[in-house]
C-alpha cells in the first residue's frame, strides 16, 4: 500500500534494492534488510525521501520481505537473473 508523505499528494512506494546498489541510491531509507533463500542475495528494502516512521503501517512492514520472497522465488525459477531495483508496491 502506498504511503503519503505528510499530506502531500506524491505517494512513495515501497522498494527493494540490491545491496550492491544500495550506495548509489542517496536518498533512499532502508528499514530491512531481506536475504534470498536461494541464493543468498541481499536486499535492502525501505522508501526513498524522508523516513515518515508514523506513516508506516507495521503490517505492510511484516508483509514487504514475503513479497520480495516471492518475487526473488519466481526469478530462480525462471532462472533469470534478480534486477537491482524491484518495486513492491500491490
Amino acid at each position: 500500500m502506498p504511503v503519503n508523505a505528510d499530506g502531500a499528494s506524491e505517494l512513495i512506494n515501497p522498494i527493494a534494492i540490491l545491496d550492491k546498489e544500495l550506495l548509489n541510491a542517496a536518498s533512499f531509507r532502508t528499514e530491512i534488510f531481506e536475504l534470498c533463500t536461494m541464493c543468498g542475495a541481499r536486499f535492502g528494502i525501505g522508501y526513498f525521501g524522508e523516513s515518515k516512521e508514523e506513516l508506516r503501517i507495521v503490517e505492510e512492514m511484516e508483509d514487504l520481505p514475503r513479497r520480495l520472497i516471492e518475487i526473488l522465488a519466481k526469478d530462480h525459477r525462471r532462472e533469470r537473473a534478480h534486477k537491482g531495483f524491484i518495486e513492491l508496491n500491490v
